[in-house]
């Protein structure tokens, strides 16, 4: 079973749960039944949502062009910031910004490869390496120093392949959810792959509401549960699984995977 929230934050969604449970998370026994209880409410969220929720990667996704100029993420959001005037550091292997958001908040990270697209001098995967702070992200790869880059975008795209063929980095462009490419993906079933990273760097707070609450509902009522087994604790769901799926679509409607 999948550890889908508790890999998001393990410790503090582990007190939140027990707290909201009026359990005291300090014996493995309970920790063991409370991160079972997680794991079962993420994966019915992930599941009526139809999409993960916490970043991961999605290597050569594919999809069926229909000569559509647009293809959606099936698991989103995408890091994805279109910035004006960054300034490149060549020694110091540093981009910066001023438009007064921040790197961190965006999503991005030590390590991260990201795609770098429209920029004069410094374009395809570049890798982080350091520290990101607001305002600059430190590459491990050598860029080149440049004062006129404008309309860059940043992303957690890697890749966009259409049949055997990789597109152009500079041909389409990445927005939160979707790929956008102006000539349009040539028919063909299942022709298209992309490569990203995609979903949230933390739990959004209406998700972890509904998480609790499902935690909650399955602890007291023990709905949802069709004989189940884990150690010592033996839980039996209900037939009410689809009920609190619909629930979990109308309220988190905004998080939903809707297939165009």
């Amino acid at each position: 079973m999948a550890a889908s929230v508790l890999d998001a934050y393990a410790l503090s969604t582990l007190i939140n749960a027990s707290a909201y449970l009026g359990l005291t998370p300090d014996g493995a026994a309970v920790d063991t039944q409370v991160e079972y209880l997680i794991n079962r409410a993420s994966d019915i969220i992930e599941d009526a949502l139809h999409t993960k929720i916490m970043i991961r990667v999605y290597a050569k996704e594919r999809h069926s062009g229909k000569n559509q100029t647009k293809i959606y993420f099936k698991n989103f959001p995408v890091v994805a910031v279109n910035l004006d005037g960054l300034v490149w550091d060549a020694g110091a292997k540093t981009v910066t910004r001023n438009d007064g958001g921040s790197f961190m908040l965006d999503g991005f990270a030590d390590g991260n490869s990201i795609l770098v697209q429209n920029s004069d001098s410094n374009s395809g995967l570049l890798t982080i390496n350091g520290v990101v702070t607001k305002l600059a992200i430190i590459f491990a790869d050598v860029i080149v120093a440049d004062a006129v880059d404008n309309n860059v975008i940043l992303s957690h795209c890697r890749s966009l392949w259409i049949d055997d063929a990789e597109i152009d980095k500079d041909s389409y462009e990445v927005h939160s959810n979707h790929i956008y490419y102006e000539v349009g993906f040539p028919r063909g079933h299942g022709n298209v792959r992309m490569t990203y990273y995609g979903g949230h760097v933390a739990i959004p707070d209406a998700v972890e509401r509904v998480c609790l609450r499902i935690i909650k509902k399955i602890y007291e009522k023990n709905e949802g549960i069709k004989s189940e087994k884990l150690g010592p604790y033996s839980v039996t769901y209900a037939d009410s699984v689809d009920s609190m799926k619909d629930e979990i679509r109308n309220e988190l409607t905004k998080y939903a995977n809707v297939v165009i």
